[in-house]
């Protein structure tokens, strides 16, 4: 199967090539410029003009979660989630919403407030910084999010975390640290953070 995917370095797309090189599939990288965002042929694969799309022989693809959990289903052998219906795969939705949801859109918050209304920046930082706690906690003890093996929960929520410590707010969770420095040194995520295609 062909496998073309719509890429912007340091952008959402990295989490899409990161599970990619963890899965090992062979499949071909579009580079998106700011220019190509607008044009007709990459609106065709994403209507809003962003990245990541994914372009198969079965047709195109957009959204972050739903690239990774297709990717992550086709291939179960990789074991990148846990078996369908069991409490660990559960585990692993879980994860990948608290990121996407309870950490990664105050951070935009915090940074889009931070002259404009420091109040609300501040809370925003409070709430990352209460969800931080949260992950803090669960990784006492454990290397990986789910079931002491990484996961597509480890790709996505890890990813969130990774830009709350690039806004300074996993200082306080010493654990959460030494947890992305374990992800940071994965083959896969070194390849997918190259900035040439």
């Amino acid at each position: 199967m062909t496998i073309r995917l719509s890429h912007s370095p340091n952008s959402r797309s990295v989490r899409v090539r990161w599970l990619l090189e963890e899965l090992g599939t062979n499949y071909e990288l579009r580079i998106v410029t700011g220019s190509d965002r607008s044009s007709p042929g990459h609106r065709q694969r994403h209507p809003l003009g962003r990245v990541p799309a994914l372009e198969t022989d079965e047709g195109t693809l957009f959204e972050t979660v739903a690239l990774c959990l297709h990717l992550a289903e086709r291939d179960p052998e990789a074991g990148l989630l846990p078996v369908e219906g069991s409490f660990e795969r559960a585990l692993v939705y879980q994860w990948i919403s608290f990121g996407l949801t309870e950490i990664e859109p105050f951070i935009a918050e915090a940074a889009r407030a931070a002259d404009s209304d420091p109040e609300r920046a501040e809370s925003a930082r409070a709430r990352v910084g209460a969800a931080v706690e949260v992950v803090e906690a669960a990784l006492e003890g454990r290397e990986y999010l789910v079931d002491e093996r990484f996961s597509v929960a480890d790709i996505l929520c890890g990813s969130a975390l990774f830009s709350a410590r690039r806004a300074l707010l996993t200082a306080e969770a010493p654990g959460v640290d030494a947890y992305l420095t374990r992800l940071e040194a994965r083959p896969a995520r070194k390849r997918a953070s190259e900035t040439s295609g």
